[in-house]
């Protein structure tokens, strides 16, 4: 027992980077979002790939599955103030009306805060988990997408006198920069055991990854339309990477796991149009060439089994994790819960998560339901924060043996 203890350590602080900043997970699998994303340590199909490989060597079936999910967070309600800003416009630029004036500066004051914008995310894939001996393979195919909003605000022009042409709001350039890449993961992954109840797995994977950035200023375009313009700024680019994973066992009812994702750092090019605040306080539109970075990735997890039929599980982020957004910053704590009915005929889960990174988040509810008829199965989960601003959705099908 202290022997198994003594090498999980010891893989901890393998997988663990240095690094304090990472790109923020992704929820993958309705599994995994009816339990809140708690995942890592309760993970008990294909999707372990993404959560944890080693608990492939643990599972041990034949999971044929494809899992999809999307998602959208507005952490500062910037759809609508966009479009309010939008609809005003010719109020504020022809009519001058003092009342729009005044609106559109106070709009403008509510973004003016740091850290804050708009973001979503999708991802779909193929999995297939195949036991030999005591070990596991798994082939995979995900692919994942993320975009993040984020506004610079004209604190130049922000005068309510349309006589003074150089402060008057009527000509305030405030804009929303979007970033986002696509990136497609194949993976080949194998998982064992390296000592009594201590599993091991990795991932080798080639991403294929597409960029993207653009900006445009709040008056002169819609949230609706801009992500047409940003999907003309394609870069495309590929690198290779590494996931590694490690799950411990002491007693049929417990498990404890932790993943390491992208431990070898890969960058994507990003080229476009970037919207750059002035030394006097105006925005400018600005070409440039910067980079989407794949930081490592680390999250912990543990799951309770008191019984066959039900899973408690809990998982928190060990790297404070970038997003798209600039300056926000993502650590999530999770917890889940699952119940199943007549031999997984039927599974009910519920969960919860929150970012604790950000003092303002609201704490995002999830639900799910699972059905299985013999070999086939069919998940689907959701999640809300009941504040509007968070929302997700997944389903998967699956063949499991």
């Amino acid at each position: 027992m202290i022997k198994q203890w003594i090498v999980f350590f010891a893989l901890v602080l393998v997988i663990v980077p240095a690094a304090s900043q990472a790109e923020q997970f992704a929820v993958v699998g309705p599994r995994a979002l009816g339990m809140g994303g708690a995942s890592v340590a309760a993970v008990n199909d294909s999707t372990a790939v993404y959560w944890n490989p080693a608990a492939l060597a643990d599972v041990r079936v034949v999971d044929i599955r494809i899992p999809a999910e999307a998602g959208a967070a507005d952490h500062v309600g910037l759809k609508d103030t966009w479009s309010k800003i939008n609809d005003i416009n010719d109020q504020v630029q022809v009519a001058h009306d003092p009342a729009a004036i005044d609106e559109t500066i106070g709009l403008l004051q509510d973004l003016d805060k740091p850290n804050t914008g708009a973001d979503v995310n999708a991802s779909a894939g193929l999995l297939v988990s195949i036991p030999i001996a005591k070990s596991t393979l798994a082939i995979s195919a995900l692919g994942f997408g993320y975009a993040g909003l984020y506004p610079t605000i004209d604190t130049l022009h922000l005068g309510t006198d349309p006589l003074t042409p150089a402060t008057f709001v009527g000509g305030n350039d405030s804009a929303v920069t979007g970033i986002g890449i696509v990136a497609k993961e194949p993976a080949v992954s194998f998982a064992t055991s390296l000592v009594d109840k201590l599993f091991i797995g990795v991932n080798a994977k080639m991403i294929y990854a597409e960029t993207y950035v653009n900006s445009t200023t709040l008056r002169s375009n819609t949230f609706s339309n801009f992500f047409d313009d940003l999907k003309n700024s394609k870069t495309s680019t590929n690198k290779g990477s590494i996931d590694a994973g490690i799950l411990y066992v002491p007693a049929p009812s417990f498990r404890i796991g932790v993943v390491g994702r992208d431990l070898n750092s890969p960058s994507f090019p990003v080229e476009g149009v970037f919207a750059e605040k002035q030394a006097n306080g105006s925005v400018s539109p600005v070409m440039k060439l910067d980079e989407i970075k794949f930081d490592p990735q680390c999250r912990a997890g543990v799951a309770w089994l008191p019984f066959k039929t039900f899973t408690l599980a809990v998982d928190y982020d060990l790297t404070r994790n970038k997003t798209l957004i600039r300056g926000y910053e993502d650590q999530t704590a999770a917890i889940g819960l699952e119940k199943t009915f007549l031999s997984e005929y039927i599974n009910l889960r519920i969960g919860a998560y929150k970012n604790t990174a950000d003092s303002s988040a609201k704490t995002v509810y999830t639900a799910g339901l699972g059905l299985r008829l013999f070999a086939l199965r069919l998940d689907f989960a959701g999640a809300y924060d009941f504040d509007k601003r968070q929302a997700q959705a997944s389903v998967d099908l699956a063949l499991r043996f």
